[in-house]
């Protein structure tokens, strides 16, 4: 708050610090700046790559382990030292190009040959990308679900973006609750937290500050109030809200 009681204090009466701010929990159910970076969000979508691209993952992994390639061999075929992990192994995998792929279908066939065991590697790289891009696009389309179910934050540069807000209190008005939020501050926490469309939910609703802001951002809204005078006078309040929207 820019202004407060605290104005009127004896400052050098005080014995502690003066509280000129209300603490609110908002948006913290997610990993926080302390955690692994492959917690979360980005292990999951990890995961979920390598589950969709598993068929192709195999086809490598296996044909490595049939017949016992090295990664030096590899990188000697190739001439790629970095790509041997990328290619047979399901850690950020990656499809080799076409000129690498044919390199390492000469070094398969040339093993296998020594071995005198059946080759590997032996299916044309157009087909691969085809697996590749169907496969990718399944991909695309189950992280696009996943990222709807996560909790949502969204903010620009037009609003804060820090834990500290500032917002002038609600001035007194016949009928005002004494714990009403500014609806600017409201909306904020609904913009940033919720879809249009989502269910907002209060459930020390009071005056229904919480649930006027959601209406006039699309949103649902539920709320819950103890005192039955304030509730019944938050329903009117509410539905006169309503039908003026029509």
């Amino acid at each position: 708050k820019p202004s407060g009681r605290w104005n009127g204090c004896n400052k050098e009466s005080l014995r502690a610090y003066f509280p000129a701010t209300e603490r609110i929990l908002f948006a913290e159910h997610y990993q926080g700046p302390y955690r692994p970076k492959d917690a979360g969000y980005e292990a999951k979508g990890r995961a979920l790559k390598q589950h969709v691209m598993a068929p192709l993952i195999a086809y490598f992994r296996d044909a490595r382990a049939a017949l016992g390639i090295t990664a030096k061999q590899i990188v000697d075929a190739t001439g790629k030292k970095n790509m041997v992990s990328h290619w047979f192994s399901a850690s950020q995998w990656q499809l080799p190009n076409e000129s690498d792929y044919l390199k390492l279908q000469a070094l398969f066939a040339r093993v296998a040959e020594e071995k005198h065991q059946r080759g590997e590697l032996e299916k044309p790289h157009h087909q691969l990308l085809e697996t590749y891009t169907s496969l990718n696009r399944q991909y695309a389309e189950l992280q696009s679900e996943y990222k709807h179910l996560r909790r949502y934050f969204g903010v620009t540069a037009q609003v804060p973006y820090t834990d500290v807000w500032t917002h002038k209190p609600v001035q007194y008005y016949p009928g005002k609750h004494p714990c009403e939020k500014p609806a600017e501050m409201l909306q904020q926490i609904i913009s940033a937290s919720s879809r249009p469309g989502d269910l907002v939910a209060d459930f020390f609703m009071g005056s229904g500050s919480t649930v006027k802001a959601a209406m006039a951002l699309g949103r649902r809204a539920t709320g819950v109030e103890l005192e039955t005078e304030r509730f019944e006078q938050t329903v009117r309040e509410v539905q006169d809200l309503a039908s003026q929207n029509g």
